[in-house]
């Protein structure tokens, strides 16, 4: 492998670390504000929205969540997780999460670590790949 060559890899492999170290970085303060923000309610399931067919799962569906603010306004929103069978009835009573600011990108509660998901995912992952990719570029200068 040629020195160019070595560099093309490391490059790629830096970038693609660090942009995913970002990204997790930047979801974890966005939730973090969000959750800093929040306010709970309860809210109740209105109707479950196909999403799509997904690959051999077969149908994809989320909830359609019906809510009241703080102001006594009614605001809906769709969950973003989908799956193959539907989470809730309609009917189902929730617990739900909303910006006062903007309720309408609200959140189904729940466990704590959900909201955390992404961030930890990419996070880690950036950081564990960039983590080698420091530990070879160290062994290269040291053995060079």
């Amino acid at each position: 492998m040629s020195q160019t060559d070595l560099y093309l890899l490391f490059g790629v492999n830096g970038f693609i670390s660090f942009t995913m170290l970002l990204i997790g970085i930047i979801s974890y303060i966005r939730t973090k504000n969000f959750l800093s923000r929040a306010i709970e309610t309860r809210g109740t399931v209105v109707e479950e929205v196909y999403k799509g067919e997904s690959d051999g799962a077969g149908a994809m569906y989320s909830p359609k969540i019906r809510f009241i603010d703080n102001m006594g306004r009614t605001a809906e929103f769709t969950e973003n997780w989908s799956g193959n069978r539907p989470d809730f009835k309609i009917g189902d009573e929730v617990i739900v999460l909303y910006d006062p600011l903007n309720p309408h990108k609200a959140k189904r509660g729940g466990k704590k670590w959900k909201f955390f998901f992404v961030a930890w995912l990419l996070g880690g992952l950036g950081l564990l790949f960039s983590g080698i990719l420091i530990f070879f570029i160290i062994m290269i200068l040291i053995f060079q």
